[in-house]
């Protein structure tokens, strides 16, 4: 037996199984984000941008940090929790939108047209989102410092504009304790 070649190949085996209980060890948490845009204006539109502090505000992902391998956003809803107007108050167009925590290049999550004030009021309704925008929510949400700026602007057929307006993201951490 020539352990000459036995040997590198029994080192590589070795180095694929402890690669593959690596991801065994991987922890997969569930968890829900919210942020609230207050909207108050005698305008037919607004645009808003808020920073946002996941390790602040989410134990799971403080507790993980560094350990972070990925978080995905699986689902985007929105609502509203006031509103003040008429019946027939609806967007026109708008947009929620991820950026950096400095808040360049905007990338948008989901478009906001098309929806009634009153219907939304109370009824949480779930968001068509953008790739783009949801890889880059994700990819900020699993970096360090977990900061990121929400932005949502929208245009609406009529005004004042009297309501708030809280968004949901549905979400999945994969984390790994030895990383």
């Amino acid at each position: 037996m020539n352990w000459k070649h036995i040997l590198p190949a029994l080192g590589f085996l070795v180095m694929i199984l402890l690669y593959s209980c690596e991801d065994l060890l991987d922890v997969e948490e569930s968890f829900t984000f919210e942020q609230e845009f207050v909207v108050n204006t005698p305008d037919y539109g607004f645009s808003q941008h808020q920073l946002y502090d996941l390790a602040a505000e989410e134990d799971v992902i403080d507790e993980y940090s560094d350990k972070i391998k990925e978080v995905k956003i699986q689902e985007v809803r929105f609502w509203l929790t006031t509103h003040q107007g008429s019946e027939e108050q609806t967007f026109t167009g708008g947009s929620l939108m991820v950026s950096d925590p400095a808040g360049g290049a905007p990338v948008e999550i989901a478009s906001l047209g098309g929806h009634n004030l009153k219907a939304l009021l109370h009824n949480p309704t779930v968001l068509d989102h953008h790739n783009a925008g949801v890889s880059l929510l994700g990819d900020l949400a699993a970096e360090p410092p977990h900061r990121f700026m929400l932005h949502a602007d929208a245009t609406f057929n009529e005004g004042p504009l009297d309501f708030t307006m809280k968004v949901e993201f549905i979400s999945k951490m994969v984390a790994n304790p030895l990383n």
